[in-house]
């Protein structure tokens, strides 16, 4: 079992995704709203404010996607990926997995 974890920069590609890890029959997914250090600081703090030219003036809103798979989806899911998506690309997402040692899987956690 692996813990994927996807750092989702374009929204546009959400749907694509998220398309993958339903074939893939993945059911243990979370989606967090997220946002960028660069963006946190060009937008909430006055004295960065020259930081939102880097942005052209836009908020990006990037998403961060879990998922507990087993290792051989992972591979396909990524494979999939690669063909369908340019996800070489550090503007569209940043993937990676780590071995996970599910303790017990229930809903509660003692």
């Amino acid at each position: 079992m692996e813990i994927l974890a996807i750092f989702l920069y374009d929204n546009n590609y959400l749907q694509d995704f998220l398309d993958v890890l339903v074939e893939e029959g993945i059911e243990d997914v979370m989606i967090v709203e997220a946002q960028e250090i660069k963006s946190f600081l060009a937008f909430k703090m006055p004295l960065f404010k020259e930081l939102q030219t880097t942005f052209g003036g836009q908020k990006r809103e990037p998403k961060l996607i879990f998922a507990m798979a087993e290792e051989e989806k992972t591979k396909r899911m990524l494979n999939s990926w690669r063909e369908d998506l340019e996800i070489d690309k550090e503007e569209i997402a940043t993937i990676f997995s780590l071995p996970l040692k599910l303790l017990q899987k229930a809903p509660h956690f003692y």
